[in-house]
């Protein structure tokens, strides 16, 4: 009985991550914003760049939707990434506060469809904005256990009307 106890843990785990239960990790702001702007992950470099915006329209109300971003993380070469890499989390920063999330599990539109990059959703984020400027911080997976954080400065959030 001993033995199973480890393995039902994390059974219980995996499946409240794959339900949506989970949240990424709490990370301090001075880690996230010393984060790196490319990195390397399975001798591809890689950086971050994001299309972030509130909803205005007037089905939406007058206080508009929740944060909604787009994230394209991009090799700098052409070549097709391995399915190994992924992103699974985001944090974004705004005036010392930090909104996490995982990336939902909807396909992401990528009009260019470019092999070098991976492109995320998140959704149902702070009411930040429009008009201001973000740091976003995204954590990619190598398919072998391991992450690394991948940042992108000053990126700012629209709105559509």
């Amino acid at each position: 009985m001993h033995k199973l106890i480890p393995f039902i843990f994390c059974i219980l785990i995996i499946g409240c991550a794959e339900n949506g239960i989970s949240d990424p990790p709490d990370i301090s702001i001075q880690v996230l914003q010393s984060t790196p702007d490319t990195i390397t992950v399975e001798n591809r470099v890689m950086y971050l760049s994001t299309y972030l915006w509130r909803d205005f329209q007037p089905m939406i109300g007058v206080n508009g939707s929740a944060l909604i971003g787009l994230f394209y993380v991009t090799a700098i070469d052409s070549f097709r990434l391995s399915s190994n890499i992924s992103a699974d989390a985001v944090w974004i920063i705004h005036n010392n506060q930090v909104w996490k999330s995982l990336f939902s599990h909807e396909p992401a539109p990528d009009p260019e469809l470019r092999p070098n990059r991976i492109v995320k959703i998140a959704r149902n984020g702070p009411p930040w904005g429009p008009d201001v400027f973000v740091d976003v911080i995204v954590r990619i997976t190598d398919g072998k256990g391991g992450s690394k954080l991948l940042r992108s400065s000053k990126q700012g959030i629209g709105s559509t009307h």
